[in-house]
């Protein structure tokens, strides 16, 4: 977790310079972060145009707000204008929403909402606000009937691990597939659930329609990665440059969550396991070496693929691995 012991090394880490108690980033863009560990305040660029609108987040009384500050970075270094950037925007209860304020809100060069993103710490409360998420929509989807122009939502999160930063977010696109709605249409009589139509009626058809039409699709990429450009969220094909690393604190999540696949597909029997775990193995190393720029091994999301499409792409994976 990133925190009040660790924050220092979190800054050198991001290239922050450094002069006493005072650390500070200067962008391409002319804005920058200042922090002041002696007066214990998290500066903005407020004077660029980025708009803070609660200064509960300006200080070191929550864990959170270090997290708000190593995303807000992010956002600069990648090339976001200060002037799209505002912190705590908060609205009014009602019209079929909860108010409430959140963490940081981008608009595009329109002045329209593209993106929200809900930070939280690193573990548990990112847990349990993804699982939220999935539940009922949680917080992240109770902003997006505030504004019904919002193109993305994000939960994020970043740890300092292993001696440096890991970011970990979820990305919903709330932009309608209109040739999935047609095929989807198509299959059935009844109507097929769109955001176009739920943004404009409450927040429990907006979680509908990601539930129900896009099968609570997500990604984790699209938003921060070097080929992303400002304001052109998304990706869909992956090369060997957005894979990562697994950290040490990772490793033993990764393994409970081959298991509970595996039960869920019921594939019982450790030599049946392990035989199914090579073959996947097998897949990957045939990708990377084969497809180093145009990566096969992965579910794009129910905008772009199919459980059909992706069992296809394995078996071709495999036969080239058996050649």
């Amino acid at each position: 977790m990133i925190d009040k012991s660790n924050f220092k090394e979190v800054l050198r880490f991001l290239d922050f310079e450094e002069s006493g108690d005072i650390f500070i980033h200067r962008y391409a863009n002319s804005a920058y972060l200042k922090i002041d560990f002696n007066k214990k305040e998290l500066i903005y660029p407020e004077d660029e145009g980025l708009t803070v609108n609660e200064r509960q987040t300006c200080n070191f009384s929550q864990n959170e707000n270090f997290v708000v500050f190593e995303c807000v970075h992010r956002l600069l270094a990648q090339g976001y204008k200060p002037e799209h950037i505002e912190l705590e925007p908060k609205w009014q209860v009602g019209h079929g929403a909860s108010g409430g304020r959140a963490d940081v809100l981008i608009k595009d060069n329109q002045g329209d909402t593209l993106l929200i993103i809900e930070c939280k710490t690193a573990g548990n409360e990112f847990s349990k606000a993804w699982n939220r998420t999935l539940q009922d929509g949680g917080q992240l989807f109770s902003y997006v009937k505030q504004t019904s122009t919002t193109q993305f939502i994000c939960l994020y999160a970043s740890n300092w691990v292993d001696d440096q930063v890991k970011p970990d977010y979820y990305l919903i696109s709330l932009n309608d597939n209109e040739s999935l709605i047609h095929e989807l249409s198509e299959l059935s009589d009844e109507p097929v659930l769109t955001y176009a139509d739920s943004k404009l009626r409450n927040v429990e058809d907006i979680v509908a329609t990601w539930k129900e039409t896009y099968q609570s699709d997500y990604t984790t990429r699209g938003l921060f990665e070097p080929d992303i450009q400002p304001y052109f969220i998304g990706k869909k094909n992956y090369s060997l440059d957005d894979l990562v690393t697994i950290s040490s604190s990772d490793i033993q999540g990764k393994y409970n969550e081959f298991a509970t696949i595996m039960r869920q597909h019921n594939v019982s029997g450790r030599e049946n396991a392990f035989d199914k775990l090579v073959n996947l193995f097998l897949c990957k190393i045939v990708d990377e070496t084969n497809n180093p720029q145009d990566l096969k091994f992965h579910w794009k999301g129910i905008s772009y693929d199919s459980p059909f499409d992706l069992q296809d792409r394995l078996q071709a994976l495999y036969q080239q691995g058996m050649k």
